[in-house]
Parts: structure tokens; sequence; C-alpha cells
């Protein structure tokens, strides 16, 4: 008469203990982070470098993890978060680099190795490319991601201003979204006109027309300027400018 008790005590452990890990795992240390060396969208390299028990804190915890059994916006959340971890540290081991792209160049030519390095992160070894294009890309197929990973570039979006969480992960994409397209910075946007548009939307172009039906529809459906976009508005993407996006 028992067995059919503890069966379903037993299944009902297995089915809570993902969610158990995921809310058990801390992105606080990350949180000091932000909070103490980014400032308008500028990092202090300088004093992150002088300070970085915080930041190696929260990349030792990553490293023992398996997110791939949280629920689904635990996962994007802790791999976005590692992401802008992960990039943050790999400035501050370079002390004095001007731009990702310097990382590894060869005769004056830029590279993306700052990108291919790898570590382990979520119990795997993993490069940051393999967080973006792997895990995070083909895994949710979340085109809002693009608004908050960071990579340490003046023209890239914003450092979140804080750690992420599940819990409000839908309004902090939206937010993000709404907030890199009215930033003049990255992209220029005049209803009736040419958008002139981060070459984020060029890169990763299928991730929004998925999304949307158009790179028109899906700058529209975050738009909050005035006017309408056009669904037939001309598009030119502009420069990217890879210089640090802060300051040793």
């Amino acid at each position: 008469m028992l067995r059919p008790f503890w069966f379903l005590l037993a299944t009902l452990l297995l089915a809570w203990a993902p969610a158990v890990r995921a809310a058990a795992f801390s992105h606080a240390a990350l949180d000091t982070v932000l909070k103490a060396h980014v400032h308008d969208a500028r990092v202090d390299y300088g004093a992150l470098a002088r300070d970085r028990g915080p930041l190696e804190r929260y990349l030792k915890a990553t490293r023992a993890v398996h997110p791939n059994t949280w629920p689904r916006n635990e996962q994007i959340v802790f791999w976005v978060n590692v992401y802008n971890a992960r990039v943050l540290d790999g400035v501050v081991r370079r002390p004095g680099l001007k731009s990702v792209l310097d990382v590894g160049k060869l005769i004056g030519v830029p590279t993306l190795g700052f990108f291919r390095e790898k570590a382990v992160s979520g119990g795997h070894k993993i490069s940051l490319n393999d967080i973006e294009h792997e895990v995070l890309r083909k895994g949710f197929h979340e085109p809002r991601i693009h608004f908050v990973l960071n990579c340490a570039s003046a023209s890239c979006p914003p450092l979140p201003p804080r750690a992420l969480e599940a819990a409000t992960l839908d309004s902090t994409l939206d937010a993000a979204a709404r907030a890199f397209l009215l930033d003049r910075s990255k992209n220029q946007i005049a209803p009736g006109a040419e958008l002139k548009l981060s070459s984020i939307f060029k890169w990763y172009r299928s991730d929004f027309e998925t999304a949307a039906g158009s790179l028109q529809a899906f700058v529209q459906r975050y738009w909050r300027g005035a006017g309408v976009v056009r669904a037939d508005a001309p598009i030119k993407f502009l420069d990217y400018d890879w210089s640090l996006n802060g300051d040793w």
C-alpha cells in the first residue's frame, strides 16, 4: 500500500529538483561587480582589475553547475550572465587592452581570438562563441538576447546594470531592445526614411526575421520613438566601433 505513495513522492522530487538547483544558484557576486564598476555604460576596468575577488568567485561558482536541466528562463539568465562575466574577465586579464579584436592580432589584422578562447562554464569547456551561437541562439531562439550580451566594445549594447534574473527576464529583454533602438549612437531611426541600424541586425538578421518576419517589423515591434517604421523602409547598416567600452 505504501509503494504508490513513495513512487509519487520520488517522482515529485525529481520533477522539482532542477528548479530547486536553479533557484539555489546565486548571481549576487556578478551583481556586486556590475554595481561597483559599471557607470553610464562604461566599465572601469582598472578598478575591476584591482578588485577581481567577486568576479573570480562568480566564475568559479559557474564552473561546476549543470544548467541544462533548469527551466528555460533560468538557463538563459545563467548563460547571458556567464557570457558577460567572462568578457569582463577576458579584458582584465589583459591590462591595457584597447580592443577585443587586438587579442591574437597577426601583422595588424584584427581577429576573433578573444571569443574563441575556451574555459569551463556550466560543466563544459566552452568559448564565448559557443555560448552565443550554440547554446543561446540555437537553444532558445530568443533574438532579444543580442541586446543584453556585451562584447566589451563601444558599439555593443551596454552591460545590464544588474545581473539578469529569471523572474524578470522578459521585461528586461523588452526594455533592453527598446533602449538599444532609441540609442542614436547605435541606431538612427527616422520613420518614413532610411533605417540606419547597428551591424548586429546584419550579423544576426535571420534571428530577427524569424521572430518578426522582417527587420522593419522587428524594429517597429520595439520602437518607442515618434512615428511608425515603414514595412518597406530602406536599411543601411552602421559601421561597428570595436574600441574598448571602458577605461584603465
